[in-house]
């Protein structure tokens, strides 16, 4: 086991999930990091850096720590008591992969305390228990464009690059949402040609991101299972994916549950992206913050710090 001189930093990219037909199956890995350092203690501790995490809880239910209780309960351990330090540039409950990054973050650093044992196939199997769905824990683990299923007992994902003709852009609003309301919105039943319509178009989707036809994009990204429920919850959605071929754009999808939304740009479009959704801001009195960048194709890192008690 690790002595307490050592500190298991581990950095995790976010994500963004679903893209448009891709419904709880794609993903992709954002440049947006979750560090988090873990060190064996005397006792549990919690810390957190930034004003933005100060909701965050400081006892055994923070995600992070809940996490790592659950990976060393599903070895027949006693998680030893552990100091926490977390930093985040990922914003949280805007759909942006902040608890899928809390959770693959929490079980790497578990997994280093007891030597490391398990496979990041291992490692995306408990994540994906954790978080009912593998597209935004496997873009976190992974990197890059991810292909997921999960049967409720077995989470499978591939995982590729992406090249950096493909961009993004994302307009992340300066309300939450919560995953679980906008789950909600999603009615139990759809009907069987809406299912037929994003596989098809997932599929397609697929194929043109792993063979660079990103100009393709436009003509596979419409979805019929949540973006239509979800969009009166998310101001500007429906505009923008009514408009965006209208700007010379490969696409616009709700990231993850929302309420950020992910613009896809070919080379040379950024400034047309981003005064459109400026635009849109304006005119549907929307506050954005807009980020754009390239895809994250290495996915989460694990780092031996040597050094003194974290606090």
């Amino acid at each position: 086991m690790i002595g307490r001189e050592k500190i298991i930093h581990v950095k995790v990219p976010g994500s963004s999930a679903n893209l448009g037909p891709g419904f709880d199956s794609l993903g992709l890995a954002l440049p947006f990091y979750l560090s988090v350092r873990v060190q064996l203690a005397e006792r549990n501790s919690i810390k957190v850096y930034g004003d933005h995490l100060a909701s965050l809880p400081l006892d055994s239910s923070n995600l992070i720590y809940q996490t790592m209780n659950y990976f060393y309960q599903k070895e027949n351990q006693e998680l030893p008591p552990v100091a926490i330090e977390i930093e985040s540039e990922i914003p949280l409950s805007r759909g942006l992969g902040s608890s899928g990054a809390a959770i693959v973050a929490g079980l790497l650093a578990a997994n280093e305390l007891m030597d490391g044992k398990k496979s990041k196939e291992e490692i995306l199997q408990y994540a994906t228990e954790l978080e009912g769905h593998a597209d935004n824990v496997a873009a976190s683990l992974y990197g890059g464009f991810v292909v997921t299923t999960w049967d409720g007992k077995t989470a499978k994902a591939e995982h590729f690059p992406v090249t950096e003709e493909l961009q993004v852009l994302l307009a992340i609003p300066n309300y939450t949402l919560s995953t679980n309301i906008a789950r909600k919105a999603i009615p139990k039943d759809i009907p069987l040609k809406d299912a037929a319509f994003n596989i098809g178009h997932s599929a397609l989707l697929v194929t043109y991101l792993l063979t660079g036809q990103y100009d393709k994009i436009p003509l596979v990204m419409k979805d019929r299972l949540h973006q239509p429920y979800r969009q009166t919850a998310v101001k500007g959605l429906e505009r923008v994916i009514r408009e965006i071929g209208q700007h010379e754009l490969w696409g616009v999808a709700l990231s993850g549950a929302g309420p950020t939304i992910i613009l896809f740009i070919p080379p040379n479009q950024k400034k047309v992206a981003e005064t459109y959704m400026k635009q849109i801001a304006r005119e549907e009195g929307i506050e954005f913050e807009i980020k754009s960048c390239f895809i994250e194709n290495e996915g989460a890192k694990i780092e031996i710090l040597w050094g003194s008690h974290l606090f």
